[in-house]
């Protein structure tokens, strides 16, 4: 795994902040609060963007012992690049990338892959989209390994694009909070290499899919199509029960409602603990699933829950972490709820 976002630099610095409740919103001079990822200039002669995205998979392949440049030069590695606006700033420029398609080949052109590539972008639950894909390919056959690489980057067109849908909020952002009232957005840069063995480590043991097609942007109320995606995951695990859960956890009134009615349907008997990331690291879009599914891989590698920067108190009855718990957890559940009502749900376990 590797992890560049606003808690740090590298997965040290993120697995850190995480145990210690340590949150990376910052204020901007116009009052908003950002989630802002240390970064080089990506937008300097030659192609830095994608250069420093091959770094971060390079990573993620040095932390699991392997050699970079064979993995990512063997044909049996996938690669599955999720982002829901992959460049955003070429929008802006006269004669900018506006397509996904060619990102992907930026990417793997930097990172020198050559096996077979695929870009998802399913909005907001893109990343775990991305890593349920991987594993289905695997299984199938297509290679031998996955490199799953979630990515998305701030820029004034995708902020002013969640302020005109009213979805930003007016200070640093408070999930499942009775007095939330909105998002911040964050970016980042996460990769995990999943691969097909029966060594020691964490693993994913499920997944499951689901759309609800209730509105464009917002989620339907009654979180039937979460549900829907958590008990695939669930039944895929060949098992009910989990230690925790990452919900999505985006501050808007709305999301926050939503899935607590949807864990409330997913678990009749008693909802697991419930914990976010995104008071910390900001809405990273399409890289959230990623990160908030390598955050779960550290805490159970831990032993510790994180807990949910800006949160206080809830009325839901959810049991919310307002900070890290040593827990020792076994099997946790990630969740995601993007635009469109795509939703998605992970089963990760040691």
């Amino acid at each position: 795994m590797e992890v560049v976002s606003a808690l740090g630099a590298d997965l040290e610095d993120f697995d850190r902040a995480l145990r210690t409740g340590v949150g990376g919103l910052r204020a901007e001079p116009d009052g908003t609060f950002l989630g802002r990822m240390p970064h080089p200039d990506w937008d300097g002669p030659g192609d830095p963007l994608a250069g420093f995205l091959a770094t971060v998979l390079a990573g993620a392949c040095r932390r699991a012992g392997q050699d970079a440049g064979a993995v990512l030069a063997d044909p049996d590695t996938l690669l599955i690049l999720s982002t829901t606006k992959g460049d955003i700033a070429g929008l802006l420029a006269g004669a900018g990338e506006t397509r996904l398609g060619p990102f992907l080949g930026r990417v793997r052109r930097a990172a020198g892959h050559r096996g077979h590539a695929e870009l998802v972008s399913a909005a907001c639950a893109s990343g775990a989209v991305a890593i349920a894909r991987a594993a289905r390919l695997l299984e199938a056959g297509w290679g031998r390994r996955a490199l799953v690489l979630g990515f998305d980057r701030l820029d004034p067109f995708l902020v002013a694009g969640f302020r005109c849908l009213g979805a930003m909020g007016t200070s640093a952002c408070r999930p499942y909070d009775d007095d939330r009232d909105g998002l911040s957005l964050g970016e980042a840069a996460a990769a995990v290499l999943l691969v097909v063995d029966d060594a020691p480590g964490v693993r994913l043991a499920g997944a499951g899919l689901a759309g609800d097609a209730f509105t464009i942007v917002r989620p339907c109320d009654d979180g039937s199509g979460l549900a829907v995606a958590i008990g695939r995951a669930l039944q895929d695990a060949d098992d009910p029960g989990v230690d925790g859960i990452c919900g999505h956890g985006t501050a808007t009134v709305a999301n926050d409602a939503m899935e607590a009615a949807a864990f409330r349907t997913a678990f009749p008997g008693a909802i697991p603990p419930v914990f976010g990331l995104k008071g910390a690291t900001g809405h990273t879009l399409g890289a959230c699933g990623v990160l908030e599914a390598v955050a779960c891989a550290l805490a159970i590698r831990g032993g510790v829950l994180p807990g949910t920067a800006g949160f206080c108190a809830t009325t839901s009855g959810l049991d919310v972490a307002s900070a890290p718990r040593a827990t020792s957890p076994r099997r946790l559940l990630t969740v995601n709820a993007g635009f469109g009502g795509l939703n998605a749900a992970l089963v990760l376990e040691g």
